[in-house]
């Protein structure tokens, strides 16, 4: 099921949405093309939240 996060691009801090569908099991994060600074950014599948962002 897909399902839609946000999270902030870490290069301009602009809210950046994104739509995370259905991945392999075996993979625990998934690159997306950033929209606001055209770079991939890792995001955790589980919880929506960038490689390396603290929880909060």
């Amino acid at each position: 099921m897909d399902r839609h996060i946000v999270f902030k691009c870490p290069q301009t801090g602009m809210n950046v949405q994104h739509r995370l569908g259905d991945e392999p099991a075996d993979r625990t994060h998934v690159s997306v093309s950033c929209p606001a600074c055209t770079r991939l950014h890792l995001i955790d599948r589980a919880s929506g939240k960038l490689l390396g962002e603290r929880r909060g």
